[in-house]
């Protein structure tokens, strides 16, 4: 069985932080869901049949996680757009973090914010440690001929 490098488990381990970050949230509050809720009635207000900006959002949504997967499969620098997409998801969940702090009281899913905002710093210093590898491999021995470390 092939061993995932470091950027597939920094994603994996945001896919478990989520669900444990989701379930917090369902456990001790959903009360950012009014404010999705009135910006989600807004949008609905722009099709004369709600079930038209249901469809548009799911077109949308799956566009996004094809689009996504289809990136991270076809690798090179489609593979960190996708790693880097699924890191600025992660690190915005800061703004658990930043409403606890206002608040000066917990609110719900600040705790599982923590790990969710590490884990997709970590990704991004993952992906950037992949692209300088990949980089150093492309530009091999500066020098023809001449021995260095990678060109004995």
């Amino acid at each position: 069985m092939k061993t995932l490098n470091e950027t597939a488990r920094w994603i994996g381990l945001i896919g478990i932080i989520d669900v444990l970050h989701l379930s917090e949230q369902m456990l001790f509050g959903l009360g950012e869901l009014d404010t999705l809720k009135r910006m989600l009635a807004g949008y609905y207000g722009w099709f004369q049949h709600p079930d038209y900006g249901t469809v548009l959002l799911a077109i949308i949504a799956s566009t996004m996680l094809f689009s996504v997967a289809f990136a991270a499969m076809a690798g090179g620098m489609g593979r960190v757009v996708a790693g880097g997409f699924v890191g600025l998801i992660a690190i915005s969940e800061v703004h658990h973090l930043c409403e606890t702090v206002y608040a000066g009281h917990y609110t719900p899913g600040s705790v599982t914010a923590i790990p969710y905002v590490a884990a997709g710093v970590m990704l991004f210093r993952s992906l950037f440690r992949e692209r300088q590898k990949a980089a150093e491999k492309n530009r091999g021995p500066l020098l023809v001929g001449v021995a260095t470390p990678s060109n004995p």
